[in-house]
């Protein structure tokens, strides 16, 4: 599976691919130096909408994509449009998207002390990051991610659509 770095603009980017499941480390206060030195050693592809950053990383043959920071949505488009992924919803709810740790599902018993007592009643499935402990469940928030995920999905498949009929009405 792709690993990411994704620079100081991209960190709600990096929130969403975290919860798409990607492993995505998020270096807001990191030199560009820094950012390519990370990439290599850790086989990571770099986001970035820093034009200049990206000038250096074709010059050093690193992987990534620039991006013009306008949406979420439209930087993750290109991201996975450029990368060819899907938005695949089989992943979501695997790493945490404070810190990129695991996260592992837990009964309610296990994480009582660590949420509301109104979200234990009306809540079952919980799942807690293995590194910094913060602990989730399937609220609203979820609902919104999800509704994001189908955006992005419709997104993608039209993009393939068009590029697939333009690309065959070339004969």
């Amino acid at each position: 599976m792709m690993r990411f770095l994704a620079d100081a603009m991209l960190g709600s980017v990096a929130r969403k691919l975290r919860i798409f499941g990607f492993d995505t480390l998020y270096v807001p206060d990191t030199s560009d130096n820094e950012i390519l030195r990370l990439a290599a050693e850790q086989g990571r592809i770099i986001l970035t909408a820093d034009k200049e950053l990206f000038k250096r990383m074709m010059k050093r043959g690193a992987q990534g994509v620039l991006v013009d920071g306008a949406s979420d949505l439209d930087d993750m488009a290109h991201i996975f449009e450029k990368l060819g992924i899907s938005a695949d919803l089989s992943r979501m709810g695997s790493r945490c998207t404070s810190c990129n740790g695991a996260l592992a599902q837990k009964r309610p018993d296990e994480v009582g002390g660590l949420v509301p007592a109104t979200v234990l009643a009306r809540h079952e499935g919980f799942w807690q990051c293995a590194d910094c402990q913060k602990v989730y469940w399937d609220g609203g928030h979820l609902g919104r991610i999800r509704a994001f995920a189908r955006t992005l999905e419709d997104r993608l498949a039209d993009s393939s659509s068009t590029s697939s009929s333009s690309s065959s009405s070339k004969g």
